[in-house]
């Protein structure tokens, strides 16, 4: 049967990481049911702890096979590894942690054979994922104080687009800026020019102002929405560039009123 996955904010349980010590038609139902979600959700590990179950069970895809892990310890560790991890208990985001390069398993089988798997790169990865699931935890222990600020930065604001928590005093929108002011000073030229053209060049240049200004007032748009995405990837920021976008973008209109006006007046 096909659970529903828990996801953050909820708690799956206060309980963890509880040995099998039954193995009979209950454990092999949770089992079967770890399957039907992983193939419902397009998962490749999945352990019972996300499915609301205290036990110390992980399924793990094999290719078109599966591999139960029940009661699964970690006996050996080698070497370390920084790896970017998403999971589906913080849908949409990711975190960039610290795991061990190769380790070695020991589980049980449904037959209550103990067994010895051995892993490494994004196996290993996803075993000490799904273990840290089993014992009632998630990567967020994993991560180091700069990351684990910035990972909580995106659960906050519900998004993985959050990169950094400082504030920057350069931003891409200001490219948008740039363009607009210099495209408002050719304009000004434009308007200037009209005094000492003749009535044929002066129809030409109404023409290009007119298309002028529509460029300036698409940037302006452009710019009001692409500076508040942009702001909200900066969390210790987001809040004071609100009162700064709209004063930015309250000037730019003003000068193209100004622009519109003179053009009104001298060109038109």
């Amino acid at each position: 049967m096909i659970k529903e996955i828990i996801t953050y904010p909820q708690t799956p349980s206060l309980e963890f990481g509880a040995n099998v010590r039954l193995f009979d038609a209950e454990l092999f139902k949770l089992i079967d049911d770890l399957k039907d979600t992983m193939k419902a959700n397009d998962l490749n590990a999945l352990a019972a702890f996300q499915i609301g179950s205290p036990y110390n069970v992980i399924v793990l895809k094999d290719g078109d096979d599966y591999i139960e892990l029940i009661n699964a310890r970690v006996i050996k560790r080698e070497g370390s590894v920084e790896s970017v991890e998403t999971t589906a208990y913080f849908p949409g985001l990711s975190a960039k942690t610290k795991r061990y390069k190769k380790i070695k398993v020991m589980y049980e089988d449904r037959e209550e054979n103990q067994q010895f798997l051995e892993a490494e790169g994004e196996r290993s990865i996803i075993i000490q994922r799904k273990l840290d699931y089993s014992f009632g935890s998630n990567f967020r222990v994993r991560l180091d104080d700069a990351e684990r600020k910035l990972f909580d930065s995106k659960l906050e604001f519900g998004t993985n687009a959050i990169t950094d928590n400082g504030c920057p005093t350069v931003f891409k929108r200001d490219k948008i800026l740039h363009t607009f002011k210099y495209t408002f000073i050719a304009a000004l030229v434009g308007v200037a020019f009209s005094f000492f053209l003749s009535d044929a060049n002066l129809v030409i240049l109404k023409v290009v102002e007119n298309y002028t200004m529509l460029f300036m007032l698409s940037l302006l748009v452009i710019y009001f929405f692409y500076a508040q995405y942009e702001g909200r990837q900066y969390k210790n920021c987001s809040s004071c560039q609100i009162g700064n976008i709209i004063g930015v973008t309250a000037i730019s209109a003003f000068k193209l009123l100004v622009l519109f006006a003179l053009n009104y007046f001298f060109v038109w």
